[in-house]
C-alpha cells in the first residue's frame, strides 16, 4: 500500500479506501459483500467513507484530506479517553495503597516509614536487630534513666560480624551516668568490649542509630514505656547530623569513668590559668614532674594532643567550672 495510511488503517480498508478513490464509489447491490465487511465498517467508522442513498445505496469515498482529518479527530478522542481512563485507574491505585498500608504487617516489612513499639522485650530484641544488620555505623546516645544500675555484666556487645565488616559502633553517655554506682566498671566494659565512648553534660534522649537509616527512638525516660522506629531517610539523616554534632563537642572516656582526683583537678584549674608547671608545682607544693604526670593523665582522658585542646575539651566537660 502507497497512500501512506498504514498506521490509520487496515491494509484491507486502504486497499478498499484505493478502490472508492479510484471508482469515486461502489453500489452496494453490485457487490453484497461490501454491505457486511469489516472494511467497510472501518472506513465508515474512521470517516473515510460513507454510505449515499439515492435511488440506489452506494458506498462512497470522503476526500483525503477530510478523511484525514477525522482520523486525527479520533484518534484524539481516542488519547483523551485513554488519559482519563488512567487517572480514574490511578484514583483506584491509590485508593488501594492506602488499603495496603493500613494492612501491612509491619513485623516482616518494618522499612516503611515509622512503626510504634510498647513491649520492652519486643524493643530489646529489635534494638540488637538493628546492629546486626548495620553496614557502617552503629550510633548510640544514653542519658541516666536506667531501669537499674548500670551492670557490667549486661553491657551489650557488638556483633562479631559486624565487626568483621569494619562496622564503628559509637557511643554517648550523659555526664549524670558517671554518678551512678557501678558507672565506672560500665564503662571501661563498654570500651573493651569496642565501642567508642564518651561524653557529654546533658542529653535529652536516649538514641540507637544505623547507617543513618534506621533509628529506634523513646517514648519515655528509660526507653522501655515504648518506642518509635523511625526509617524515614530524611528523618534518620537530620538524626545522623544531630549526633555527630554531640559526638564532636562530647569528651572522650578512657574506660575508667573516673572523676578528676582532687589533686588533678587543682592541677587543672591552674592551668587554665595560664600558670606553667613551674608555677602549678611551687602553688601546690608538688614536684613538677608530678605536675606533668597530671597533664598527660588528663590529655589522654579527654582526647587532646596539646594543652590548648586539653583546656577547651576540659571547658566541653565541665570540669573547668
Amino acid at each position: 500500500m502507497k497512500t501512506g495510511l498504514a498506521g490509520i488503517l487496515s491494509e484491507e480498508a486502504a486497499a478498499l479506501y484505493e478502490r472508492l478513490l479510484a471508482a469515486g464509489g461502489l453500489y452496494l447491490h453490485e457487490d453484497p459483500v461490501l454491505c457486511d465487511a469489516r472494511s467497510t465498517r472501518e472506513l465508515i467508522e474512521r470517516g473515510f467513507a460513507r454510505e449515499r442513498h439515492v435511488g440506489t445505496a452506494e458506498l462512497v469515498p470522503v476526500e483525503p484530506v477530510r478523511a484525514l482529518d477525522n482520523a486525527i479527530l479520533l484518534i484524539q478522542r481516542q488519547i483523551t479517553d485513554r488519559y482519563e481512563s488512567l487517572l480514574r485507574l490511578r484514583d483506584d491505585v491509590e485508593a488501594l495503597q492506602q488499603r495496603y498500608l493500613g494492612g501491612k504487617d509491619w513485623r516482616r516489612q518494618p522499612e516503611d516509614g515509622i512503626r510504634v513499639l510498647t513491649d520492652g522485650a519486643e524493643i530489646g530484641a529489635l534494638s540488637v536487630e538493628l546492629c546486626l544488620s548495620a553496614r557502617r555505623d552503629v550510633m548510640s546516645i544514653e542519658t541516666e534513666h536506667f531501669t537499674r544500675p548500670p551492670d557490667p555484666r549486661s553491657v551489650r556487645r557488638p556483633p562479631a560480624a559486624a565487626v568483621a565488616r569494619g562496622v564503628t559502633f559509637r557511643n554517648i553517655y550523659t555526664r549524670a551516668v558517671l554518678d551512678l554506682p557501678g558507672s565506672s566498671q560500665m564503662l571501661h566494659a563498654s570500651v573493651e568490649a569496642g565501642w567508642q565512648c564518651r561524653i557529654y553534660p546533658e542529653l535529652p534522649m536516649k538514641m540507637v542509630l544505623v547507617d543513618s537509616e534506621s533509628a529506634l527512638l523513646p517514648l519515655g525516660p528509660t526507653g522501655m514505656e515504648g518506642a518509635v522506629l523511625v526509617r524515614i531517610p530524611v528523618v534518620a539523616a537530620a538524626l545522623r547530623t544531630f549526633f555527630d554534632l554531640l559526638w564532636h563537642r562530647a569528651v572522650p572516656v578512657n574506660g575508667t569513668g573516673e572523676r578528676l582526683s582532687t589533686e588533678q583537678g587543682q592541677v587543672l584549674r591552674l592551668l587554665l590559668t595560664g600558670m606553667i608547671d613551674k608555677a602549678i608545682a611551687r602553688h601546690l607544693g608538688i614536684s613538677e614532674r608530678t605536675v606533668r604526670r597530671h597533664v598527660g593523665a588528663l590529655m589522654q582522658r579527654l582526647g587532646a594532643n596539646n594543652r590548648v585542646t586539653l583546656a577547651a575539651a576540659a571547658v566541653r566537660e565541665g570540669w573547668a567550672d
